[in-house]
């Protein structure tokens, strides 16, 4: 199971917790209430009463998934408005998806159980104006106490799963009491969850008709950047471009679980435990302490070796060779083009090494190699031992040669906030940036493509380096 999915569950049996409480002592006024209606000789409000009980568990429920999930942390907040829309887009999976949808479904019992509790409450407006002021009540309270984001997508999803409750539950009147003029009450209350369903269809359709998948990393805003002073250390060409669009294929959920059994069998360990994330399948074994995740866009893992599978090398990491980082991931079962040099850094200049590789489109029959490798190792006693591989070497396939933007229009949408991290350059309010490169590269989207994108190497003005990435499709 998704584990976002299973988190989600694990909050609900949380909330419980809260919500069997408030139950039992409504449970209990109920019981009271009734009995008093009962001497009067009244009769007793059933529906409003059964109303009000479902609406304070559903509130003790909501509270807690809002407020009393998690410990406090930092303020934070977002105003761009369908931010998570925009997200949820580029990223096409589940999780965000979830995120989306979940929002709108945790409001509509409110919007299903207000006009059922008072009659003000079956005025559109009305609901509307309940709706938006409890999300908005709620979004302050995390605000001000740093228990989750102040999110004006939450404001905006959250009245919408109101009105959609209130749609269902307006329909379902309309049909039992059949006034006059009933029929078109009817269709009228259909609108807003029709429109909502018509703009879901839009999106999953629109991105099944696409020819290629998304790029999870590309902007989902534009950031301001007005305020940069840009120099640039080359003249960018400006004459149209083509570049090949290459097939991965994406890995479905039986090809990612055969391709890790299979690993882990080839490598030597037994896998005792697969979690599902997305796009992310975690096959572990929490004994020997091996660990492998693999990417369903393109099939590129990472693994983390565990006591009986990590190879030992009996020098200094500065001794190893190239040939002997090879020899070594052959012996796993590791697959690596031939001709593959490795770079041995220490970042700390300390105990913790790294062997990397960078493969630039090397032929392999009708398809190519691409991509990075890189083993992390670690110097104790005298030995160096191979802790974690990152393979992200793919076999590309060409599909198609597209039109892109040529190197100019590149930076130029990097000057216009169009880039994967300008934002980061608007918060940090960069003064000055010098761009020294852009050289073209290919990234998997979401449908198992590798399409070009703009490699674009940056130095701040504090002498620090950065890279950032603009699509290069038009």
């Amino acid at each position: 199971m998704n584990d976002f999915i299973q988190y989600i569950l694990y909050l609900l049996q949380r909330g419980i917790c809260f919500v069997v409480p408030a139950v039992l002592l409504c449970v209990l006024v109920l019981a009271a209430g009734w009995g008093i209606s009962r001497k009067k000789g009244c009769r007793f409000p059933w529906r409003r009463a059964i109303a009000l009980l479902l609406l304070i568990s559903w509130l003790g429920l909501t509270l807690f998934v809002t407020l009393f999930r998690g410990e406090p942390g930092a303020r934070q907040w977002n105003f761009h408005l369908f931010l998570a829309w925009r997200e949820a887009w580029n990223q096409f999976a589940l999780r965000a998806w979830l995120n989306v949808l979940l929002n709108i479904a945790l409001f509509v019992p409110l919007g299903i159980l207000l006009p059922l509790l008072a009659r003000v409450f079956r005025k559109w407006y009305a609901v509307l104006l309940a709706g938006f002021g409890f999300s908005l009540a709620i979004e302050l309270v995390q605000l001000a106490t740093a228990r989750g984001m102040f999110d004006v997508d939450d404001l905006f999803t959250n009245t919408l799963g109101t009105m959609v409750g209130w749609s269902i539950v307006m329909l379902i009147l309309s049909v039992l009491e059949r006034k006059n003029g009933w029929k078109v009450q009817t269709l009228a209350y259909l609108f807003i969850p029709m429109a909502l369903i018509l703009v879901l269809a839009g999106i999953f359709v629109g991105y099944e008709v696409k020819p290629y998948g998304n790029l999870q990393d590309a902007p989902v805003v534009t950031a301001n950047l007005k305020n940069v002073r840009w120099e640039l250390e080359f003249t960018p060409q400006e004459e149209p471009v083509t570049a090949l669009v290459y097939e991965v294929g994406r890995l479905d959920q039986a090809a990612c679980e055969q391709f890790g059994t299979q690993f882990a069998q080839k490598v030597g360990f037994s896998v005792e435990d697969i979690y599902y994330y997305d796009d992310t399948i975690w096959f572990g074994n929490h004994s020997s302490g091996d660990f492998l995740f693999v990417n369903r866009l393109d099939g590129t893992w990472e693994y983390n070796l565990g006591r009986e599978t990590t190879p030992v090398f009996d020098v200094h990491p500065e001794e190893i060779r190239s040939e002997d980082v090879w020899d070594a991931l052959h012996q796993l079962g590791i697959e690596v083009p031939e001709d593959t040099q490795f770079t041995i850094q220490s970042p700390d200049k300390n105990e913790f090494f790294t062997a990397s590789a960078e493969v630039k489109l090397v032929p392999r029959a009708e398809k190519q190699w691409y991509g990075t490798l890189q083993c992390d190792l670690h110097y104790q006693d005298g030995k160096t031992e191979l802790d974690q591989i990152d393979y992200r070497i793919v076999t590309l396939l060409p599909c198609r040669e597209e039109s892109i933007l040529s190197p100019a229009q590149a930076v130029q949408e990097l000057y216009d906030g169009h880039s994967f991290y300008g934002e980061i350059l608007e918060y940090y309010q960069v003064p000055q940036v010098t761009v020294l490169s852009c050289t073209l590269e290919w990234k998997a989207d979401t449908k198992g493509f590798y399409q070009p994108v703009y490699r674009l190497e940056l130095q701040l003005q504090d002498q620090e380096r950065m890279t950032d990435y603009v699509s290069a499709l038009k």
